[in-house]
C-alpha cells in the first residue's frame, strides 16, 4: 500500500512583520481563505486510487490541479489552529506569535482551541479510517492534500501504523511525501 502526502500548494499572502494578537488571528484567518501559486507535482509514476483532502480551500485547490478523479474532503486532516498565545495590543513579530502558539500547542496550554492531544487524536482518527476504507475498497495507492504541521502528526501516525518513509519536519509545498506499507 502506498500512501502519498502531499502539503498544499504556496498561498499566496503576504504578512506583516509586526502585528498584535488580533492582527494575527485575522492573518491566521485570511491566509486560510487565500488562493495558491499552483505548480507542476511529480506523482511519482503511481496509479492514484482515491484521494483525500482537508477541507481547507488550499488543499482542495491543489489536490483539483493534481488529482482528475473525486476528492474525498475531511476535517481531520485540517491545519492544526494556532492562537496568540496572550491578547496584546503590542505590536509583536509574527515570529514570535507563530512560535510561541506552537510552543503553547506542544505542551497543551489552555490558550490554543486545539492542543497536541486533540491534533494527535485527529491523525489517528484519519489513519483508522484512511485504513478501514482501504480494507473495505480494495485501494492500495492513496493521495492526501493537507498541511504542513498537521502532515508531522499525520507522519508519526502513519510509522506507528508500520509504514515506511521519510520523516518530513518541514515539508515544502506541492511536493508528494511517499509511505509504503
Amino acid at each position: 500500500m502506498n500512501v502519498g502526502l502531499i502539503r498544499h500548494f504556496k498561498v499566496d499572502y503576504r504578512k506583516s512583520f509586526f502585528m498584535t494578537s488580533k492582527e494575527f488571528k485575522n492573518w491566521e484567518e485570511n491566509y486560510n481563505i487565500s488562493g495558491v501559486i499552483r505548480k507542476d507535482v511529480e506523482l511519482m509514476g503511481i496509479n492514484w486510487d482515491k484521494c483525500y483532502s482537508s477541507t481547507l480551500i488550499r488543499a482542495i485547490t491543489t489536490a483539483q490541479h493534481v488529482y482528475n478523479d473525486d476528492i474525498i474532503q475531511n476535517d481531520l486532516i485540517r491545519e492544526t489552529i494556532i492562537d496568540p498565545i496572550f491578547k496584546s495590543n503590542l505590536k509583536l513579530p509574527y515570529w514570535f506569535w507563530a512560535i510561541s502558539g506552537r510552543i503553547a500547542w506542544y505542551f497543551n496550554h489552555k490558550s490554543q482551541q486545539e492542543n497536541k492531544i486533540i491534533t494527535k487524536e485527529k491523525a489517528e482518527k484519519f489513519v483508522d479510517l484512511l485504513l478501514n476504507e482501504a480494507r473495505k475498497e480494495g485501494t492500495e495507492n492513496i493521495l492526501i492534500f493537507t498541511h504542513g504541521f498537521f502532515m508531522y502528526s499525520l507522519q508519526k501516525e502513519l510509522k506507528k501504523r508500520s509504514f515506511t518513509g521519510k520523516l518530513i519536519y518541514s515539508p515544502k509545498n506541492g511536493i508528494l511525501y511517499l509511505y509504503k506499507k
